[in-house]
């Protein structure tokens, strides 16, 4: 390989390279840990939302309301993490083609389906089990 190319040093390259790992790698690792706030934050919502006799019933109300809200910031955060690490897994493939390493291409691995289409069906099903629930459960007054 040459030690230039497209005008930048080989060591520029596998220095972003190394970057874009790092990147990624990141970006994969907080979509989990986003996931345990999730829970978190809707499980002290729900307790407010569904409390028996715990709470005002406009107290539960909101709650219901802000669970609605919290699924759909939560939902929408996920899927810009997924943007990002759809972007820098395939910026990472083209720096790898470049710098002539061999590492596993981009694209579906295994029988699986892809992790967002895992996320979207876990934040469909929760959205719903949430308007069940808000529809279903009689708020106390």
């Amino acid at each position: 390989m040459s030690e230039q190319q497209g005008g930048r040093s080989e060591e520029s390259l596998r220095h972003e390279y190394s970057e874009v790992t790092l990147y990624n790698r990141h970006h994969t690792t907080l979509r989990f840990v986003v996931f345990s706030i999730f829970f978190a934050v809707m499980g002290g919502v729900g307790f407010v939302a569904f409390g028996k006799g715990q709470f005002d019933g406009n107290a539960s109300l909101m709650a219901r309301i802000a669970g609605i809200l919290v699924i759909a910031i939560f939902w929408l955060y996920n899927e810009r993490l997924s943007e990002l690490v759809d972007y820098y897994s395939g910026l990472r493939a083209a720096l790898e083609r470049t710098l002539g390493y061999s590492s596993r291409q981009p694209g579906r691995m295994g029988h699986f389906p892809r992790m967002i289409i895992t996320w979207r069906v876990f934040y469909f099903l929760v959205t719903l089990l949430w308007l069940y629930g808000s529809f279903a459960v009689p708020l106390e007054r």
